[in-house]
């Protein structure tokens, strides 16, 4: 039997040439370097699927594309205001980031806080409502089973459910929630994800009622959930907080009084307004504070990070109130007659049926601007924006308006 040589001979133990030995070597190195492409084809794959299987893939694109609008908003050109925005009498008005969203009946827009017009949408739908966080929004029939996924530019998904929506709730992330009727319980919380795939949901008892409200944290980890029920044939509201990672319910109280209003001071405490009281929850259960209106019937909230204020009526008597992340009060007093109160800052606005108040936040008046058209609503970003009948225009302190005349 021939012995097996290596290296620089040939198997009858002559020496190779140098030219011999040269192409052993290239040859022997394609092979290793096919070998390594092999590998590391192999481990992308595998990389792929498992980002695919997690879905990992998926939520980096929504990022991406969320990032390719922030960057579009920045680099167009500011238009400026005012703009025909072609809508009639609005039902909704949203912020988000650094634009807003506005619908009537028929119809939404968007708008970048510098005037550009970067959406428009004919929904169809009977009864159409939004929920908007701070890149994305949801379009939807509360009539129907129909709903759409929104960007601020595009169209990112479309959705028909096999029941009716009662309430859908968009978080700053993209998180989507809905609540819709349920042949199987009083009503199904589906919570979706960014890229639309299901993450969790809640078959509601009828002890537990239908949502009426819905908030998500800011860090999108929580949800709050207002329902409502009948017990003994009397109201009944119970308010909850679902942890998206668990998936279990936590009861925060039970009464007889709807909040009217429902959202988050910070990621672990829940501020509901009710017809006589607001209130502060803990995320994990019990009360951190208590604010009672005092007979006013409730106008309107704002909310400032952590803070909070008030439009509250009594009679022929408008008073505002601004509230710390505990409600203690900061500031209480009687204002011009008014239909929404908006707190930034150091200051807060109100408007009126003829115009805009803006006041400090001691309650010292700084100066007002009436309209020829009753305002809709109030939009507070770099510049204080006023939508009036089928106009959004911009609003400034009069000094300011002065100084930009010169």
């Amino acid at each position: 039997m021939k012995k097996i040589h290596r290296g620089g001979g040939n198997p009858d133990g002559e020496p190779l040439s140098a030219g011999r030995v040269e192409y052993l070597e290239a040859a022997r190195q394609r092979v290793h370097r096919r070998r390594l492409r092999r590998t590391v084809i192999l481990l992308a794959v595998l990389t792929l699927v498992t980002l695919f299987a997690t879905g990992a893939v998926g939520a980096s694109i929504a990022r991406v594309k969320d990032l390719v609008d922030t960057v579009h908003i920045a680099l167009s050109p500011a238009v400026g205001w005012p703009q025909q925005t072609g809508l009639g009498e609005l039902t909704a008005v949203q912020p988000m980031s650094g634009s807003f969203v506005a619908m009537d009946e028929d119809a939404c827009v968007v708008y970048s806080l510098g005037g550009t017009r970067l959406a428009g949408i004919q929904s169809g739908y009977a009864r159409p409502a939004l929920a908007a966080g701070k890149t994305r929004f949801v379009l939807y029939n509360r009539s129907g089973n129909e709903l759409r996924v929104e960007s601020r530019t595009q169209n990112l998904y479309s959705k028909t459910l096999e029941n009716s929506i009662y309430l859908c709730a968009m978080s700053d992330t993209g998180t989507l929630a809905v609540a819709a009727d349920s042949a199987d319980s009083t009503a199904r919380l589906t919570v979706y994800t960014s890229t639309m795939s299901e993450q969790l949901h809640w078959d509601m008892t009828s002890a537990q009622g239908t949502p009426v409200r819905m908030a998500f944290a800011a860090d999108s980890r929580r949800l709050a959930v207002a329902a409502v029920t009948s017990s003994a044939g009397q109201l009944q509201a119970n308010l909850f907080v679902l942890n998206l990672a668990q998936g279990d319910p936590v009861q925060l109280s039970s009464g007889d009084s709807v909040p009217q209003w429902l959202g988050w001071l910070n990621n672990d405490t829940v501020l509901a307004v009710y017809e006589d009281c607001a209130v502060v929850y803990g995320a994990d259960g019990g009360e951190r504070g208590r604010f009672d209106l005092g007979g006013g019937s409730l106008v309107s909230v704002s909310q400032d990070g952590a803070n909070a204020a008030l439009l509250l009526e009594n009679g022929q008597v408008c008073t505002a109130v601004l509230l710390d992340k505990d409600l203690n009060v900061q500031y209480s007093g009687n204002v011009p007659a008014a239909n929404q109160i908006l707190r930034r800052g150091q200051n807060f606005y109100l408007l009126t049926d003829s115009g805009v108040e803006c006041f400090a936040a001691d309650g010292v008046y700084q100066w007002g601007q009436t309209l020829s058209v009753r305002p809709q609503a109030l939009i507070a970003g770099k510049q204080l924006l006023v939508l009036c009948g089928n106009t959004v225009q911009q609003i400034a302190p009069p000094e300011q308006t002065a100084s930009s005349a010169r």
